[in-house]
């Protein structure tokens, strides 16, 4: 079913089609969150809020790309958890390195993910986030530009400097134990 066929479901009153939604984009909403909050908790909160969100303003919803609507609200929370964050002078530790789901039983690709966690957490905010979408949740310059409110050869460009961040971390052995 597509998106769009999805969504008549939804608006149609159809929960099972509501449910089925959730199921499709839950992962790739609470992964996104996890990299960008560094905590499973709250990114398991924010992943919530996002699809309570949805259902609340689902009517509201014109866009052809539903996954890249869902990411939207889920980085509008992330930034609303960081400006919370901020205003309590809170700074919270980044357990998601402990806590981070293994998909894998082997050890060497464990270390990996805590490795490329701790990696992606050197790199600053804006250009962590254009590596997450770009790369793990496989969007287009474009379409990650209209989420950030930026020109595509910002995004391209955040891109390329994250990149180039992370080889140099790599190279010089930065976030190794």
């Amino acid at each position: 079913m597509t998106d769009k066929e999805l969504m008549q479901e939804v608006y149609s009153g159809n929960q099972e089609a509501l449910s089925d939604l959730i199921e499709l984009y839950y992962a790739d909403i609470f992964r996104f969150c996890l990299y960008m909050v560094q905590s499973e908790d709250d990114a398991y909160d924010i992943t919530q809020e996002t699809f309570l969100k949805f259902i609340k303003y689902s009517s509201a919803y014109r866009q052809y790309n539903l996954k890249g609507y869902l990411l939207t609200i889920a980085r509008n929370l992330c930034f609303s958890y960081f400006r919370m964050q901020k205003e309590r002078n809170h700074s919270y530790e980044r357990e998601t390195l402990e806590k981070l789901p293994i998909q894998n039983d082997s050890i060497q690709n464990t270390e990996n993910s805590i490795y490329l966690q701790k990696l992606l957490s050197e790199l600053s905010p804006e250009n962590r986030e254009v590596v997450i979408l770009r790369t793990y949740e496989e969007l287009k310059f474009k379409d990650i530009a209209k989420m950030m409110g930026c020109s595509v050869s910002t995004v391209k460009s955040r891109f390329r400097l994250g990149v180039q961040h992370l080889k140099r971390m790599v190279e010089d052995g930065n976030g190794k134990s």
